[in-house]
């Protein structure tokens, strides 16, 4: 073998050994190395027995803000007078520019003016199904609650709005009348 295997196989032992001196002090001290912002900072286990097992060497995340959810409202029963409702078929025919008594018509054919009437997927005095509620009051920049269409102020809004927008044949059999 060549001259300077022999000088290197000694030096390559010394590196070993000091690294392995230098590890086995720092498993016996139990510092714990963690770095915030890039500037490391040393915290003694004896400080954190929770830690004391442990060498962690990490950059610390910055906590985010999590959102809390806004509350769904939900759906109270409302008991409306003959004239509270005429008044909101009145209200929103008018603001929506439609025809009072066609709106009445289909709330009657279809529910017989019953808010919180329900067939199938069908449910609210004007007998919305889900998919048709949330697209109508997704138009209208309204919440799409589902559970709105029991709602006799919601429900009366949604129809003018609906027939106002798309006719009155949304409602096929209740147009007939």
């Amino acid at each position: 073998m060549k001259t300077w295997v022999y000088l290197i196989i000694p030096v390559i032992l010394i590196v070993f050994i000091l690294g392995y001196n230098i590890l086995i002090r720092i498993f016996q001290t139990k510092e714990i190395l963690i770095t915030k912002s890039l500037t490391p900072v040393i915290i003694s286990a004896s400080d954190s027995s929770a830690l004391s097992d442990y060498i962690v060497i990490t950059e610390t995340p910055v906590p985010t803000n999590t959102p809390k959810p806004t509350p769904t409202p939900t759906v109270t029963p409302i008991r409306l007078s003959a004239q509270e409702l005429e008044e909101l078929f009145t209200r929103y025919a008018n603001k929506e520019s439609i025809n009072t008594e066609k709106l009445k018509r289909i709330a009657l054919c279809e529910s017989g003016f019953n808010p919180y009437a329900s067939n199938g997927v069908y449910g609210g005095m004007f007998q919305f199904s889900v998919s048709s509620w949330i697209s109508t009051r997704h138009a209208m920049n309204l919440n799409t609650n589902p559970d709105f269409r029991f709602i006799p102020e919601e429900a009366i809004k949604t129809a003018a709005f609906k027939i106002a927008t798309e006719g009155i044949y949304a409602w096929p059999e209740c147009s007939k009348k």
